[in-house]
């Protein structure tokens, strides 16, 4: 695990109704501390919040009270890639960035209020990768332990077996991933999480195109068919990796857009600070 792992901080639209107070700006009307408006008594029969001072200007002689905003808990839900891709190994660890970031997701759900639920993704659903919805920070971190430390082998066919393992409620869901999977498998994923605010989390690393080195003969693992090639590199054929991998940035914006949500590129390691820019932005 990274010395010190951080939260993040998360600001998400408006939500619609629901029962259950928290930290996010909701659309019911309630007992919260942000003001909205000012509505009749009659329509509010609330008299700890009648605004004498709004009835004495009232022009038509009414009761008014003041209407607050109801705050809302939001589930976290994060979906991790666990196909052998993700324990690539070029700069930095990006099995180990992941851990972080889970680690840094349950810190920034229980920060807020929420509760924190982990999926893991493999050829199948395993349970020992399944943290069911609470607001612990050790089992956490026990997780994040052992998602550092583990050999992930297969593809992650389970990826688009979610549907009985996600949360009935609308929830912020974080899709964690390298995506180097066809394009019309990402949509097909995306299509099972329409009812959710879905991040989707791409980690790459420079090594991968930007490090290599301009002439000199390198070889390339595929992690998942554990086949090897051999490059010859030469200026040209670099220029051509790190064109690709541009191309390939673009069409993942593109296909993510398509679904309304903007992706989040990882380079590297993993930085909280990088996830509060994000909702930042977002949030206008």
């Amino acid at each position: 695990m990274t010395a010190r792992v951080e939260p993040f901080i998360y600001k998400i639209p408006p939500l619609g109704h629901r029962p259950s107070l928290g930290a996010h700006r909701g659309q019911m009307a309630g007992s919260g501390q942000l003001f909205t408006r000012h509505d009749s008594l009659l329509a509010r029969p609330d008299p700890r919040r009648l605004d004498l001072r709004a009835s004495a200007l009232d022009p038509f002689g009414n009761y008014r009270v003041k209407v607050f905003q109801q705050h809302t808990q939001l589930p976290v839900v994060l979906i991790a890639d666990l196909s052998a891709s993700m324990r690539y190994q070029g700069k930095h660890s990006r099995q180990q960035a992941l851990a972080d970031f889970v680690l840094s997701a349950a810190l920034s759900a229980t920060q807020t209020g929420d509760s924190f639920t982990f999926i893991g993704c493999g050829k199948k659903l395993e349970r020992q990768w399944l943290l069911a919805a609470n607001r612990s920070v050790g089992s956490a971190t026990e997780l994040a332990q052992r998602l550092a430390k583990a050999t992930f082998t297969s593809q992650a066919e389970s990826l688009w077996q979610l549907s009985p393992v996600l949360p009935s409620k609308r929830s912020l869901l974080f899709l964690a991933s390298d995506f180097y999977m066809p394009l019309g498998k990402i949509s097909a994923l995306m299509a099972q999480l329409t009812q959710h605010i879905v991040v989707p989390v791409v980690f790459w690393d420079e090594s991968e195109y930007q490090a290599l080195p301009d002439w000199g003969i390198v070889k390339l693992k595929d992690l998942e068919s554990g086949k090897t090639k051999t490059l010859l590199l030469r200026p040209n054929y670099k220029c051509r990796i790190i064109e690709a991998y541009t191309q390939r940035k673009l069409e993942l914006q593109k296909a993510f857009r398509s679904f309304g949500v903007e992706p989040l590129f990882i380079i590297d390691n993993f930085q909280a600070q990088r996830l509060t820019a994000y909702f930042h932005k977002l949030a206008g």
